[in-house]
């Protein structure tokens, strides 16, 4: 068939039969009669006349409109239909001859008609969005080269009726809260199961723990058990070994005695990993924290002091307060927790009340407990390892201004703490003299010796004990060659030269003493000052000297309880003492002999001895009451007139 638009051209000749339709197509329309108007037409209402009546009654009267919950709804209007088809133009590619021909896409479908809602609107899914494709000799269903698309198929979802009337709106209301209710229910149900499988696991973990514990302890008894049978099973052959006699064996072969095999170790169960709770660090003490602030304050004052026989510690002072640090441990006060700062007898007395806290270690726990610390603390000042009690005065101004927030390095009470510092050295250097330390040592030496001699017979007379009519006493002997004695005559020389030196020389002595102990004395060869030393440390430990002094005396005191008494009735101790004591009966004697006695008035000693083995002497012990020639023959007559 040929193309229309050819033919038009001219290009092609026209087919038979439409050369004439063709020009009438395409031939000018004849113009339109114009319209008739009829003679007469009614007169238009002209619009300044009055119109219709506004308010008459069809204008008051209220119009009744249906019901919308119980009047039904209207039915659909029909879908308009759809235009008819524009006829297509000719060409190539709609030809059905043509091999390029094509057929045209499906026309889309209708939109579906508007949705009323309701209270409980239903999810309807999104439509599927489809693509248009372009027409293509690769889609048309009549091209050689089209593909056939994979069918689809689905099963659409029932639809579901909307609530129309009041009833089913209401129960479409209860329905909904139903459902809420429900996954409130549903909710708590499933916070109860988590816990409940918490603590089930929890207590699984706990019992797989103890399970693990006792699985491990048999794993170790069973091991144990495995050794000691091993054990015994070697043991076993090695008799069998022993006891077996010598054969020369025939068979060609001979079996190894059987060994009993060691068991395999048993699997370790599973464990679960405990958690594991970070270690918390102990809480810092505020004290402690105010005591690194004092100790790291740029005018910091630090001094050296005492307490106690053998208390060490160092005083810091600073605007903040005061610090004692010791060589373990230390402590810190506020100015305000300070209430009282004074000196006394050479002390320095610093009464500080703070709130502390506490350790107190229970049954279940350990906790923390707050209390109110009150303490009283008597400080001596030190200089280079001296006391100087003369610096408790300046010390406690010092501190007593900076409480008051008054102290300053150019205030009266620093001055004066500096000028008494250069007047001990002054002091010192005045009374540094080689005379000084040489009296002081003959004067110890003497009172030393002296006291080696005297203070043993000292005790004698103390311990001496007036013996009953027709008894005799055994008391021990002391001599100077004991350690007891040695001790006694250090303190008391060190006392006594003391207060003789104070006597004789007043506080130049101390000043030189001190000076001594500080390593201020420079002069002299070095054994010397060595000595010297030494000699001023024995000077100024008043306290251990007259400690010395009463312990050698107490350690006299088992020794004088010791004092035997000998009768008609046995032998005793004045003091008995259990165990180790002596009290015998004449009967319990074994034997009354003569000792010799180098050094005895009759030249010879008494001995008794005991059934059991024990015996006493009179050699080197003091005998009351009667010679040693009369206990013996007054020992002996006790003695047989009791056996007899």
């Amino acid at each position: 068939m040929d193309d229309p638009r050819l033919v038009a051209l001219g290009l092609v000749p026209p087919p038979p039969g439409q050369e004439k339709a063709q020009e009438a197509d395409w031939s000018p329309a004849a113009p339109e009669a114009p319209p008739v108007t009829p003679d007469w037409q009614p007169a238009q209402q002209s619009q300044y006349l009055p119109g219709a009546n506004p308010f008459s009654e069809a204008a008051n009267t209220i119009p009744q409109y249906p019901d919308p919950f119980t009047t039904p709804l209207p039915p659909p209007a029909p879908a308009a239909p759809a235009p008819p088809p524009q006829p297509a133009v000719p060409s190539i590619f709609n030809s059905p001859n043509s091999p390029f021909s094509f057929a045209p896409p499906a026309a889309g479908a209708a939109a579906p008609p508007p949705r009323e809602y309701t209270t409980l609107p239903d999810y309807t899914p999104a439509p599927v969005q489809t693509r248009d494709i372009a027409p293509s000799p690769f889609t048309s269903p009549n091209s050689p080269f089209s593909v056939g698309a994979a069918p689809t198929t689905f099963t659409p979802a029932a639809p579901v009726a909307a609530p129309t009337t009041k009833q089913d709106k209401k129960a479409a209301l209860k329905a909904i809260e139903e459902a809420k209710k429900a996954a409130k229910i549903a909710e708590e149900n499933a916070e109860k199961a988590a816990k409940i499988a918490a603590e089930d696991a929890k207590r699984n973990a706990k019992l797989a723990e103890a399970q693990a514990k006792i699985d491990e302890r048999e794993a170790k008894i069973a091991e144990r058990e495995a050794k000691k049978a091993a054990e015994a099973a070697a043991k076993a052959v090695k008799r069998g070994k022993l006891l077996a006699p010598e054969v020369t064996p025939t068979a060609p072969f001979v079996a190894p005695p059987f060994v009993a095999p060691a068991p395999m170790p048993a699997a370790k169960p599973f464990a679960p990993s405990a958690a594991v709770i970070p270690v918390q660090p102990p809480r810092t003490q505020p004290y402690v924290e105010l005591m690194a602030a004092i100790g790291k304050h740029p005018a910091v004052i630090r001094k050296d002091v005492q307490y106690g026989y053998f208390g060490r510690a160092r005083l810091e002072l600073s605007p903040m307060g005061f610090a004692l640090v010791g060589p373990r441990t230390g402590t810190a006060y506020t100015w305000n927790e300070v209430k009282d700062i004074r000196a006394s007898r050479g002390r320095l007395e610093i009464k500080t009340e703070a709130d502390r806290e506490r350790t107190v270690k229970t049954k279940e726990s350990t906790t923390t407990q707050p209390y109110v610390e009150k303490l009283t603390r008597a400080l001596v000042i030190s200089i280079d390892g001296a006391t100087e009690p003369g610096f408790a005065p300046y010390i406690a101004k010092v501190m007593q201004d900076m409480k008051a927030q008054t102290f300053n390095y150019h205030a009266t009470s620093w001055l004066e703490y500096e000028n008494a510092l250069e007047r001990v050295r002054g002091e010192f250097a005045e009374h540094d003299d080689p005379f000084v330390p040489a009296v002081a040592g003959a004067l110890f030496a003497f009172i030393f010796v002296a006291g080696l001699f005297i203070l043993p017979e000292i005790v004698n007379l103390a311990s001496d004990i007036k013996p009953p009519a027709g008894a005799f006493v055994v008391q021990p002997r002391y001599g100077w060659l004991d350690i007891r004695s040695f001790v006694m005559a250090i303190g008391l020389s060190a006392l006594l030269t003391r207060l003789v030196l104070r006597l004789g020389l007043g506080s130049s002595a101390l000043s030189w003493a001190r000076g001594s102990v500080r390593g201020w004395h420079t002069s002299g060869p070095l054994p010397l000052r060595i000595a010297s030393r030494e000699l001023a440390r024995l000077l100024l430990g008043t306290s251990f000297a007259a400690a010395a002094l009463f312990l050698g005396f107490a350690a006299f005191a088992p020794t004088v309880a010791s004092t035997l008494v000998i009768d008609s009735v046995g032998l005793r101790e004045v003091v008995p003492l259990p165990i180790i004591g002596v009290d015998k009966k004449w009967p319990e004697v074994s034997d009354v002999q003569k000792s010799e006695g180098p050094g005895r008035l009759e030249g010879f000693g008494v001995t008794v001895f005991f059934r059991g083995g024990r015996w006493i002497t009179t050699v080197d012990h003091d005998l009351s009451g009667g010679t040693d020639g009369q206990l013996y023959q007054r020992a002996t007559s006790w003695w047989k007139t009791a056996t007899e």
